[in-house]
């Protein structure tokens, strides 16, 4: 049987709805609202037709700005929709992509890397900046959104994360959520392409399992950036100036 939080695209990877969960007082996320993906570049015809029917009003791009440049977005014509990017004044090279080229040999590399990402990236004031526009457009406006990286599962992982705690995700849903990319994704099959296109780019062979830990997800990846926020109402209140009372109006617009 077909997993509901699945959307059925033909060129966008690991596209889900990430709103088939209960929230607080046990009212549940509507759905057909809240979305994540990977990025949008590769999306055909088809695609974009589906992408014009989900109703989205902001599109939040984690992709720092050399991803961007490399791999824009494409979308359908005629929308209203808002894209919110990261650091878009930053330039140079992507700070995963650096370590991919410098210093990733081994998979615990991988690993050590992908856990000390995670666990800064809440105190990173370009990413608290976009989380609290995120957050912000979703309390006065109640849109669909799509939040999307490169590969929707990290960045995106984290803030989609906090949403759902915001709104009264449980624990254990915010991670089964997450660690779905393992079941939306065939990684195997992307292991040895990606170690061949990687050391093009790079100048310098890949074993293809060096790459496992940053193509998957493990728990405590997410738990990492969790422990770093702590309390998601006190995290969003005192980093992000999201207070209480805006977690209050985010809530009565993205649960039923």
């Amino acid at each position: 049987m077909t997993d509901p939080r699945l959307l059925p695209f033909d060129n966008i990877l690991n596209a889900r709805d990430f709103g088939h969960y209960q929230g607080a007082d046990a009212r549940p996320l509507k759905r057909g609202k809240l979305f994540r993906t990977a990025h949008l570049n590769n999306a055909k015809a088809a695609d974009l037709e589906k992408l014009k029917a989900m109703d989205v009003g902001l599109i939040v791009d984690l992709r720092y700005l050399s991803e961007r440049e490399r791999q824009p977005n494409k979308w359908p014509d005629g929308t209203r929709t808002r894209t919110v990017a990261f650091d878009a004044t930053r330039t140079g090279q992507a700070p995963h992509e650096a370590f991919m080229q410098h210093d990733l040999h081994k998979p615990e590399d991988a690993v050590a890397y992908m856990m000390g990402n995670y666990a800064q990236r809440p105190d990173h004031k370009g990413f608290q900046k976009i989380f609290k526009e995120t957050l912000d457009h979703m309390a006065g406006t109640g849109d669909g959104i799509i939040v999307h990286c490169a590969a929707g599962k990290d960045r995106t992982g984290t803030l989609v994360a906090l949403i759902q705690a915001l709104l009264g995700v449980s624990p254990d849903d915010i991670m089964d959520d997450y660690m779905l990319t393992m079941r939306a994704v065939d990684i195997d099959s992307l292991l040895s392409p990606a170690a061949q296109a990687i050391g093009k780019r790079f100048g310098r062979d890949y074993d293809p399992e060096s790459l496992r830990p940053m193509f998957g997800v493990q728990e405590g990846y997410l738990q990492a950036a969790l422990d770093a926020m702590g309390d998601p109402v006190i995290y969003a209140r005192d980093q992000l100036k999201f207070g209480p009372q805006d977690t209050e109006r985010l809530r009565e617009q993205y649960l039923a």
